[in-house]
């Protein structure tokens, strides 16, 4: 649970981002009692947040407490809308929640004509009733890409066998419908392309790592490009 200052600018993103919403749903994203939910609501209020409730409807903003508008286009609004959608649905629930919170709050902030363009889902992605998400966190490993921490990894080649690496995480890339860490192998002193949905463990330790020309992920892109990451999508390591 987010703590209370951080849970309040939540709130009031939520409230920004939709006509009405109620308390049980805000309830439920900001994984609060109801009673929590009045309570910070109370807050606002005593703060001078113009708040209109209505029972059995629910919460709205009043007119005038808006942030300047993000000046994106329809156009615009749609493709993040949609691509927001794309990773809440081939990603796992740690990164499906950081895309909808993302797009509540690029809501909150669009004008008027734009919010309803990416509300319409011209652009639309079904759930995919077959896919089977990562078994690994990806907002853990994002992070250790992000911090630059060693993981160690328990990885099942094409023939079975595990392997066990220490490498350098440097992206996650996503080649629909297969997710794969692009890392640095210590084992193997080189660039490798792991499949997420052959990776049996990860661990993400204390020791970090510093940028080393041939080994960053400019030097990835350079030497393998993004051709040889599909081609490793299909074959494995």
């Amino acid at each position: 649970m987010a703590r209370r200052a951080e849970r309040l600018l939540i709130l009031l993103d939520l409230l920004r981002g939709r006509p009405v919403v109620t308390a049980a749903t805000l309830a439920e994203v900001l994984e609060v009692s109801a009673r929590t939910v009045y309570r910070d609501i109370e807050a606002l209020l005593a703060a001078g947040v113009p708040i209109r409730g209505e029972a059995g409807v629910g919460f709205s903003l009043g007119q005038g407490y808006f942030l300047p508008p993000l000046t994106l286009t329809e156009d615009e609004a749609e493709i993040l809308a949609f691509g927001a959608r794309v990773l809440s649905i081939w990603s796992d629930g740690a990164l499906a929640a950081q895309a909808e919170m993302a797009l509540t709050k690029i809501r909150a902030v669009l004008p008027k004509a734009a919010r309803d363009s990416a509300a319409r889902e011209i652009l639309w992605a079904p759930p995919w009733v077959s896919r089977h998400p990562p078994a690994v966190d990806l907002l853990q490993l994002k992070r250790a890409a992000q911090r630059r921490q060693y993981l160690r990894i328990t990885y099942e080649t094409l023939n079975g066998t595990l392997s066990e690496r220490s490498v350098r995480p440097l992206s996650l890339s996503f080649f629909g419908p297969v997710w794969l860490l692009i890392a640095w192998c210590e084992l193997k002193a080189d660039f490798r392309c792991f499949r997420l949905d052959r990776l049996r463990a990860s661990e993400v330790l204390d020791q970090t790592f510093r940028d080393e020309p041939g080994k960053r992920l400019v030097d990835f892109r350079r030497a393998k490009g993004e051709a040889v990451a599909r081609e490793m999508a299909g074959s494995g390591v």
